[in-house]
């Protein structure tokens, strides 16, 4: 089985795709797999590196791994294409040109909550992110256009037609990377996850880590203290207020997190996957100044905070 890979921006990225490659392999198929790197938008210390890709994807002697380029394209034969939130167009055309007559399965991972949003909420992350109009418009119309006529199957975290419950292959691989950590009722911990507002330019400092001293006031509250997860892409000596817990892992993956009495933060798929992966209490909390971002969810996206994070709070409230 010959698999092309590309569209990969993020570690958890990985995860996903390990999933599914394990579970070919699982089912008796020896794998040829192209990873193809080059992905845009990361941020900072967020970029895949090579050695995260051989060391997330899984370690078989049935399954051959190449990184390389566009030239995995080129290959002869029937092809699995796997990519990251919505194939990834060119690349698909270019498969289909260099060989009319085979087979092309397409498969489709999540990006993250963006893959249950829709073409206005993809617009709205490029709009955040600083992509122009026309262009960010046409590019989500576009991707969501692929995303429904190109995929063979959707491999999701998340089944909607289930009251969206967690698909078992992609939830074990988590897992299978966290040490066995599970979320301790008695830490005095609650784990801010953050985000790169300020690297993408929508925040002040001084305004988001007001923001914070108020979510740690709440926390204080309850008897907790706040410690702070900054996002890969963000400079952590900016938090030097809080405790940090920093790390190239996602939250979903670091021990550490994991093993805390709660988590806070916006509408994250981190918070998402750590209240649905280990039952983590979690709860979503309106940035001043970023309300667009919960009242902007698309109405899958709701569906599933409100099945896995349903309070809804502002800092000092």
């Amino acid at each position: 089985m010959r698999v092309v890979i590309t569209g990969v921006r993020s570690r958890t990225h990985l995860i996903h795709i390990a999933a599914y490659l394990r579970h070919q392999l699982t089912a008796g198929e020896s794998l040829q797999v192209s990873y193809v790197g080059g992905a845009s938008g990361s941020i900072g210390r967020a970029s895949v590196t090579e050695s995260d890709v051989r060391a997330f994807l899984p370690q078989d002697g049935a399954l051959e791994l190449e990184i390389t380029g566009s030239e995995a394209y080129d290959a002869p034969g029937d092809l699995t294409y796997v990519s990251v939130g919505a194939p990834g167009i060119k690349p698909w055309v270019s498969m289909r040109r260099n060989g009319i007559r085979r087979s092309i399965t397409t498969v489709v991972t999540d990006e993250g909550i963006g893959t249950y949003g829709d073409w206005r909420t993809r617009r709205d992350a490029w709009r955040r992110q600083g992509v122009p109009e026309p262009w960010r418009s046409v590019r989500a119309v576009a991707v969501e256009t692929a995303a429904h006529t190109l995929t063979t199957t959707r491999w999701a975290m998340y089944d909607e037609t289930d009251a969206w419950s967690l698909q078992p292959d992609i939830a074990a691989e988590f897992r299978r990377h966290s040490d066995g950590a599970t979320p301790d009722p008695e830490d005095d911990r609650v784990v801010y996850l953050s985000s790169p507002w300020i690297e993408l330019g929508v925040l002040s400092q001084d305004a988001y880590l007001q923001h914070l001293r108020d979510v740690a006031g709440d926390v204080a509250a309850v008897g907790k203290r706040l410690v702070v997860r900054p996002h890969p892409g963000e400079d952590p000596a900016r938090y030097a207020e809080w405790e940090v817990i920093d790390g190239p892992l996602a939250a979903e993956l670091d021990p550490r997190v994991i093993s805390a009495s709660g988590a806070v933060g916006g509408t994250s798929t981190a918070l998402l996957n750590l209240a649905a992966l280990y039952k983590m209490a979690a709860q979503r909390v309106v940035i001043p100044g970023l309300e667009h971002l919960e009242t902007g969810l698309g109405s899958r996206q709701r569906a599933l905070f409100d099945r896995f994070v349903p309070a809804v709070v502002g800092a000092g409230g």
